[in-house]
């Protein structure tokens, strides 16, 4: 069955994590290493194994030693951290939005196709909840205070990428489970359209149209705040090379990479 509901559940479901990670045609950025983060307080991984520390105040440390900087050093350790300070939370925010998102996506979509009262509704329902759960698990304290440990995910970075493949995985086995109550939903809907799948075809085409216009403000407003923090991250990616050049310790600081830079400073 090919239909834009069908379609559009996909490209949420897809784009859930995508940018969280700020993954795009002009944005492409990869994260190394390893970092803790709370407000107030960054730690970074370097690849020599030391560590860099930098509080609210802008204070850097290397290897728990204070370091004296001059004018520009102290700008390019205050973009860095106010940067990645403003980064992590967009990007929770962000990751929250498409979670909601694509909810709303699969709950339309099973809807139109089995009731509103169908288990499969239900079942997609647990797991965006879980998903939920997980978030705020892994990346807020028992207060609600964002705190993030990267030593723990399996991935390197401030997010583990595992989470797309776990979320897609799930998905494809929910509707792999259910695909009888589907194959019987779409075989109602077809006798009620008298046997004719066209018609059916039509009806599931008008309804993805209106998913997706109803939709669409909102996945625009995301991928807007997916700009923005591609913007955040790049300053930061920038500051972080001039960090690397300019304040000795630093030479193996590469938590960020990107491609290519566009800041003019």
């Amino acid at each position: 069955m090919k239909t834009s509901a069908l379609a559009s559940l996909s490209l949420l479901s897809v784009m859930v994590m995508s940018p969280a990670l700020a993954h795009n045609n002009e944005c492409d950025i990869e994260l190394s290493g390893h970092i803790q983060y709370q407000p107030g307080f960054l730690t970074v991984e370097m690849e020599d194994g030391g560590t860099l520390t930098i509080d609210a105040a802008h204070t850097l440390t290397i290897n728990h030693e204070p370091i004296s900087l001059n004018s520009e050093q102290q700008r390019w350790v205050g973009q860095y951290y106010d940067n990645i300070d403003m980064a992590i939370p967009m990007t929770l925010s962000i990751a929250s939005e498409g979670l909601d998102l694509a909810n709303v996506a699969v709950t339309e979509v099973f809807g139109e196709l089995l009731g509103e009262d169908n288990g499969l509704t239900q079942d997609f329902g647990e797991l965006f909840t879980s998903l939920e759960e997980k978030l705020a698990h892994s990346f807020y304290d028992e207060n609600g205070t964002i705190y993030i440990d990267s030593t723990k995910f399996d991935e390197p970075g401030w997010f583990d990428e595992s989470w797309e493949a776990e979320f897609e995985s799930q998905i494809e086995s929910l509707v792999s489970e259910s695909m009888g109550r589907l194959l019987i939903a779409i075989g109602t809907q077809m006798l009620w359209d008298g046997g004719d799948m066209s018609e059916f075809e039509a009806k599931m085409e008008r309804f993805g149209e209106s998913l997706e216009h109803r939709m669409e403000a909102q996945a625009d407003a995301l991928e807007e705040k997916a700009d923005a923090l591609c913007d955040v991250l790049e300053e930061a990616d920038y500051a972080e090379t001039k960090m690397q050049k300019s304040i000795p310790g630093l030479s193996e600081l590469n938590l960020l990479d990107m491609d290519s830079h566009s800041m003019k400073m």
